[in-house]
């Protein structure tokens, strides 16, 4: 059985139900994690910069999926419509969350726990980032050597029992949360995908400044507003987090969790077309990967080529994810100090553009958020025409 992965919300549903014999009634296969995104509700959009003045840093959090600040209720969903009962055990008790997993691992099957991302051993995270990532991975056992778990990778990780048990506590709200799936029969599959288009359309459509397309817009104002306190051209005045930040852009878009989440949307419409039988869902598959090449723009707009500290950085970058999946732990542990060391130099006063070069990166980002939007509202219009 493949552990590999896109999004740890869809592949440890998609792992969890792959190893009880739930298959795709239309294909007779596994459950594709485009096609459970899309059941569950596809696409959604958010920004928040935080910034820690006590550490002279900003962190971006960019959402991609649907009601994406909100998980539990996203999964729960996308469960019911498989027609799977979801058992959630959630206590902010040491000993209690220990009885919850060793009473999961008894009845042998795999199963979904909430950790904190930067606790885990073999993604060699920052020591500052713990309690600040919540991940999910899927529970395939114990022994002596710790919890075997999967993790977007084919291979099995071993995490020592003693971090495993911090990493579950470590963020108070995902209270030791484990979910246990369980498939009840029959999945009336069309009208699951149903459900899921109508949702993406209904939540694409709002008017949120903080949850759906609008933020996009609100952002790029944001870039180089002269007034907002938000406004980059304040909060990076001194330029002290921007290299994080847009290191973050990057990942955030084309490496982390799936990235952007549109080029597996598109995979999922057109899965779903032979199945509805509604050939314009071939047009609005189209448009998202379409999108999906607007926001690769983007992220390439955050980390330009032609600044040879930027291009070595996504290289490293992308060389971090390539070593993580092959489960190459020196090669990782090499690429991320290499990183390390670049944010001491560029996260500051070695940032390496001057005032000029700075604010014209931001009016390049500027530009190409509105790009995204403008192309996010097309495809919803493709996805709306599509609709039955």
């Amino acid at each position: 059985m493949s552990y590999s992965g896109i999004n740890p919300f869809t592949a440890t549903i998609q792992q969890v139900l792959t190893a009880q014999g739930v298959h795709n009634p239309a294909t007779n296969t596994p459950f594709s994690e485009a096609m459970l995104l899309g059941i569950g509700g596809g696409l959604g959009a958010g920004y928040i910069l935080w910034e820690f003045k006590a550490h002279d840093s900003a962190n971006i959090v960019m959402g991609f999926g649907y009601r994406w600040n909100y998980p539990v209720e996203v999964m729960t969903q996308l469960c019911q419509r498989l027609n799977v009962t979801t058992t959630f055990t959630e206590t902010a008790g040491k000993k209690q969350a220990e009885e919850h997993l060793q009473a999961a691992l008894k009845t042998g099957k795999p199963f979904i726990a909430w950790v904190d991302k930067a606790h885990m051993p073999h993604l060699h995270l920052p020591e500052e980032l713990k309690g600040y990532g919540i991940h999910v991975v899927t529970v395939l056992s114990e022994n002596e050597q710790g919890v075997q778990i999967a993790d977007l990778s084919d291979h099995v990780y071993t995490v020592p029992k003693e971090i495993f048990v911090s990493a579950r506590a470590q963020i108070p709200s995902d209270k030791n949360r484990l979910l246990q799936l369980t498939p009840n029969g029959n999945i009336d599959l069309v009208a699951a995908i149903k459900a899921g288009i109508a949702d993406c359309i209904d939540h694409l459509s709002k008017p949120s400044e903080s949850f759906s397309l609008p933020v996009l817009t609100k952002w790029a104002k944001l870039m180089t507003h002269p007034k907002d306190k938000k406004s980059w051209l304040i909060v990076f005045k001194e330029r002290k987090g921007l290299y994080r930040t847009l290191r973050s852009v990057y990942e955030g878009i084309m490496l982390d969790s799936g990235g952007s989440l549109r080029p597996v949307y598109a995979d999922f419409l057109a899965q779903a077309e032979p199945i509805l039988a509604q050939p314009a869902l071939k047009t609005a598959s189209s448009a998202y990967h379409q999108v999906a090449g607007l926001w690769r723009d983007l992220a390439n707009a955050a980390l330009p080529d032609d600044v040879p500290a930027f291009k070595e950085t996504k290289q490293l970058m992308q060389e971090r994810y390539r070593l993580t999946a092959a489960n190459d732990m020196a090669g990782l542990a090499l690429v991320m100090a290499k990183l390390r060391e670049m944010e001491k130099t560029y996260n500051g006063a070695g940032f390496p553009l001057d005032d000029a070069g700075t604010t014209q990166l931001f009016e390049s980002l500027q530009h190409g958020l509105n790009t995204v939007y403008d192309g996010e509202v097309a495809a919803l219009a493709t996805l709306k025409a599509a609709q039955v």
